[in-house]
C-alpha cells in the first residue's frame, strides 16, 4: 500500500463526524466533488469501504468505525506537531485565521484591520465569518472572538468586553403600529426573527419570541445583517447588535430597560499557538480594538445591570 497522507485522514473524518459530503466539504472548504474522489481514493487504497448511503446522509459501516478510530489517534499527533512547529515560529509573516460572527466580522473588524496592516505588513489576516462554533484544537482557525466563554481545557481565553443587542423598529413602523410601552403590547406587533435553527439552540431568542404572537413572526433569517436589512425596511422588529442599530438614524430602540441582551465577549486561542509571534500580534491587537469599542458594542442607552432585565 502507498504512504497515506494525513490530509486524507482528515477529510474523511470531517465526512464521518458531518455525515455528509457537502457538509464536510464547506468544513474543509473544497468542492464537493473534490472531496468525494478523495473519500473513493481511500477506500481503493485501503481496499474497503469506510461509508454506506442512508436516508439521513452517509453512516460509517464497520470498517470506517476503525479506521475513524486510528485516525483520530493521527489526527491528534499530526495537530500537536503542527502547533508546536508554528508555535516555534517567531517571524512576524504568514497566515493568521480569525473566526467571528458575521456582524463583528463583517462590520465590525474591518474598520480596523487597516491600521493592523500598517503596523504588521508581512501578516496576513484571514477571515472566517461563521456563526457557528469553529474548532481550534483542529486547527479550523487560530483565533476566535466568541460570544461565550469556553471550556476546553486546551484553548485560553481572555474576557475582551460585553456585546448589547437590542429590541429595534424603524420610526416609521413604530408611527405606523404604535411604540409598545410593556412586553404585552409586543403581541400587537411584527417581528423579524432568527432562523428557527438558530431560534431552537439560543434561550434568549427563545424567550423574546414567546413575547410575540407566532402568526406575527413574518420574517425569519439565519443572517444577522440580514435580519437588519428587513428591520430597516420596516418589515417588523428586530433585535440587533445595538453597535450597528444605534447610530442608524432610522431605528429606534424600544423598551431599552427591559430587552437588553448581554453576551460576553472572549479573544480565544490554542495555548500552543499563543506562543506564535504572528497569531500573538493579532489576539493582543484584537484585545485593544475591542477595550477601545467598548462603549459603542455595549451601545449608547446602556443601563446599570442591577436595573435591568435580561432579553
Amino acid at each position: 500500500m502507498n504512504t497515506m497522507d494525513w490530509s486524507i485522514l482528515r477529510d474523511f473524518i470531517a465526512v464521518a463526524e458531518t455525515g455528509g459530503l457537502s457538509q464536510a466539504a464547506r468544513r474543509l472548504r473544497v468542492s464537493q466533488p473534490t472531496l468525494s474522489r478523495r473519500i473513493a481514493a481511500l477506500e481503493a487504497q485501503l481496499k474497503a469501504q469506510l461509508f454506506q448511503r442512508t436516508p439521513r446522509g452517509l453512516s460509517l459501516t464497520d470498517a470506517g468505525e476503525q479506521v475513524l478510530a486510528g485516525a483520530r489517534r493521527v489526527e491528534e499527533e499530526a495537530l500537536a506537531i503542527e502547533r508546536q512547529a508554528d508555535a516555534a515560529q517567531q517571524t512576524l509573516t504568514g497566515t493568521v485565521r480569525i473566526t467571528v460572527t458575521e456582524a463583528l466580522g463583517s462590520l465590525w473588524l474591518p474598520k480596523h484591520l487597516a491600521a493592523f496592516h500598517a503596523k504588521y505588513p508581512g501578516v496576513c489576516v484571514e477571515v472566517l465569518v461563521d456563526n457557528r462554533t469553529v474548532n481550534l484544537v483542529r486547527r479550523e482557525a487560530d483565533i476566535a472572538i466568541r460570544l461565550f466563554r469556553p471550556d476546553q481545557p486546551d484553548l485560553i481565553a481572555r474576557h475582551a468586553g460585553e456585546l448589547v443587542m437590542g429590541l429595534y423598529g424603524t420610526k416609521d413602523y413604530l408611527a405606523r403600529h404604535g411604540e409598545p410601552k410593556s412586553l404585552i403590547e409586543l403581541k400587537n406587533h411584527l417581528l423579524v426573527g432568527f432562523d428557527e435553527t438558530t431560534g431552537a439552540r439560543n434561550k434568549a431568542v427563545k424567550r423574546l419570541e414567546r413575547c410575540f404572537m407566532p402568526d406575527k413572526i413574518i420574517h425569519r433569517s439565519s443572517s444577522f445583517i440580514g435580519q437588519l436589512s428587513a428591520t430597516r425596511a420596516g418589515i417588523g422588529l428586530g433585535i440587533h447588535d445595538c453597535f450597528l442599530a444605534d447610530p442608524d438614524p432610522s431605528l429606534q430602540r424600544v423598551l431599552p430597560d427591559i430587552l437588553d441582551h448581554r453576551l460576553e465577549i472572549w479573544l480565544v486561542t490554542h495555548a500552543d499557538m499563543r506562543r506564535s509571534a504572528r497569531i500573538r500580534a493579532v489576539y493582543d491587537f484584537l484585545g485593544t480594538a475591542l477595550a477601545a469599542d467598548h462603549a459603542q458594542l455595549v451601545g449608547k442607552n446602556l443601563k446599570p445591570k442591577a436595573q435591568t432585565k435580561a432579553a
